[in-house]
């Protein structure tokens, strides 16, 4: 079985990343949505740099080292990772910082070197696989993790969506905007601010959808 059929037969149509207001301008302006990794090295996204917290367990020196995994894009499939949102939010308590939610093509899992986590990247018990073992992984009876015995089970979960909460999508260096095919904002007022940035940047067919339902995610 293909990683398209799984998509297909799941009925899994966006891949999404949260970010903010300045994180989306800097993705539009650089034509790709790119790594914690790679942000400084570009100079226009250096002065306007907005990560989503201020540290990540994947910079620890005792973490696994198998891959670079500063270098890829952190996404989840067909709903936010509430938690992480959370904390992000903890973390940027500006007044003129604001979320949105980048929604990308299926289309993307299928690219080279894409890396599927069965849960957050950082914890003890994420496994993690490339192709379609590793899509199939995230959507197992039972997920671990952290020891002793933290778990996420499927129970009633919809069919689109991951075991855990947290499984990740990690896509290497950078994804083209070419593959962005919706914005999600929480206030109607910035609705219409996203739409211009879109036009500004030649992105005129991405749709921009206001529903603060959409960030609350599907904890579990």
């Amino acid at each position: 079985m293909k990683i398209g059929d799984i998509v297909s037969q799941r009925g899994i149509c966006e891949i999404l990343h949260f970010t903010t207001n300045k994180g989306l301008v800097g993705t539009l302006a650089s034509g790709a949505l790119k790594s914690r990794y790679r942000l400084p090295a570009d100079s226009y996204l250096e002065h306007i740099l907005h990560v989503n917290a201020a540290v990540r367990p994947e910079e620890s020196a005792f973490f696994d080292k198998s891959d670079n995994w500063l270098d890829f894009v952190n996404l989840s499939i067909s709903e936010i990772n509430r938690r992480y949102f959370d904390v992000s939010q903890r973390w940027h308590s500006q007044k003129d910082v604001w979320w949105v939610i980048l929604s990308f093509d299926p289309v993307i899992m299928t690219h080279e070197n894409v890396v599927f986590a069965t849960t957050n990247n950082s914890y003890d018990l994420c496994r993690r696989e490339r192709g379609p073992a590793g899509l199939i992984a995230l959507f197992a009876p039972v997920i671990d993790r952290k020891p002793p015995s933290w778990r996420a089970h499927r129970g009633s979960r919809a069919a689109a969506l991951p075991t855990c909460e947290q499984a990740e999508v990690l896509y290497p260096a950078s994804i083209s905007t070419e593959f962005l095919r919706r914005v999600y904002v929480r206030e109607e007022e910035h609705q219409d601010t996203v739409a211009g940035w879109l036009e500004e940047f030649g992105l005129p067919g991405v749709e921009v959808v206001w529903s603060a339902q959409k960030f609350l995610g599907k904890q579990n």
